[in-house]
């Protein structure tokens, strides 16, 4: 996704150089927008559209034009994969670029909003001190995608509150090769080219989820505990009570695939289930905020008229202590103020208990769903439907 911190930042460097889960998120979503999952939107063709276009693995040489601090230039390289989230609701950027003694981990996160009928986006990355850019989403970012160009506009404000424009585009898109440019420049004003990166399909890339930057601290403590209590992928058997998310009970399967994004600064839980409700895809990033010490997150799913809920993000609590991964958020239903606990205990290298328990805010909560994890050697979840 964009790349307007490397304005900043290249030339900093230079010169000085879910459920929030499954049923938890869910459960919110169905009493706010009364909707079943047996009835939830298909992926939109937009997000299919560009999916098809960008889905792969692409080997990146990346040319930045000369300035004041780069009277030369500058030319680099990089990686990155792009690959549909589970159920194909979510297009997922993982990018690697070697810079001037440091390196970019990037992980970008696009989907469709049928209430507005416009692309979405996030950017995560190891540069920015609250790693992921919620903000920024929510408020200042536009996407489109004609069919042949993929483009992002995006307003800046610096802390001294001079705004900016950044304008990225995705052309040129064969099933082997695509350009991509980054400008930048004040509002109404002409914009000055930054970089121009040639992509290059390959078979394979090179990008590692576990490697860490060579001159960077990586992820914090916290996170890298959690990565390694949840990371690989899981078989999963569901157990619902009656009254909570089924109003029958039932029982269900699944898996769930715990991954880390390039450097290792999200966590990513990919998920398919199948309930009595009906199938369901969903995608929750976990990562850490340095300028707040709190681990955050944001749930997305095919549940809602948006795949990804920032209300997931704003409205939750999650905690790590080393041992149980505790996740707490407040939801309307029905005029009710409400609230979701869900917390994965008896953590193993071969198994896990996950519980979820429902009610008012301030109120005893009732045991909605419990969820038995084992861990598998490999994961038949595809990221299609």
């Amino acid at each position: 996704m964009k790349k307007s911190f490397l304005v900043a930042g290249l030339k900093s460097a230079l010169v000085s150089l879910g459920l929030l889960t499954v049923c938890g998120i869910f459960v919110g979503d169905v009493c706010a927008y009364g909707q079943s999952l047996a009835a939830a939107p298909q992926p939109s063709s937009d997000l299919q559209g560009l999916t098809k276009a960008l889905a792969g693995e692409w080997a990146l040489n990346v040319k930045f034009e000369p300035d004041a601090t780069m009277p030369n230039g500058l030319t680099n390289t990089g990686e990155e994969t792009w690959r549909p989230g589970p159920g194909g609701f979510t297009l997922l950027e993982e990018e690697h670029l070697y810079m001037p003694q440091s390196e970019v981990f990037l992980l970008g996160i696009l989907w469709w909003n049928t209430a507005t009928k416009t692309l979405q986006g996030m950017e995560c990355q190891n540069r920015l001190p609250y790693t992921c850019d919620v903000k920024g989403a929510q408020n200042d970012i536009s996407m489109s995608w004609g069919g042949k160009q993929f483009v992002i506009d995006e307003i800046e404000t610096s802390k001294s509150g001079k705004k900016s424009v950044w304008y990225e585009v995705w052309s040129d898109i064969t099933p082997n090769s695509f350009t991509q440019t980054g400008e930048y420049g004040d509002p109404g004003g002409p914009r000055k080219r930054l970089f121009t990166i040639h992509a290059t399909r390959v078979t394979s890339n090179q990008i590692k989820s576990d490697q860490l930057p060579s001159n960077d601290a990586g992820p914090a403590p916290e996170m890298q505990s959690l990565e390694k209590a949840l990371k690989g992928n899981w078989s999963t058997t569901y157990e619902f009570a009656p009254g909570g998310i089924s109003s029958a009970g039932g029982t269900g399967t699944g898996e769930e695939h715990w991954r880390l994004s390039p450097g290792g600064y999200v966590l990513m839980e990919e998920e398919h289930v199948s309930a009595p409700s009906g199938e369901m895809f969903l995608i929750a990033l976990h990562w850490w905020d340095k300028t707040t010490n709190q681990l955050r997150g944001m749930l997305c799913n095919n549940s809602g008229p948006t795949a990804c809920d920032f209300n997931t993000y704003s409205n939750s609590t999650l905690n790590w202590d080393g041992k149980q991964l505790t996740i707490d958020l407040d939801f309307p239903e029905h005029g009710k103020k409400m609230t979701w606990h869900e917390v994965w205990s008896g953590i193993t290298p071969s198994s896990f208990t996950q519980i979820g328990e429902m009610g008012e805010v301030g109120g005893p909560l009732k045991k909605a769903v419990t969820i038995h994890g084992s861990k598998v050697t490999a994961t038949g979840m595809s990221s299609g439907k």
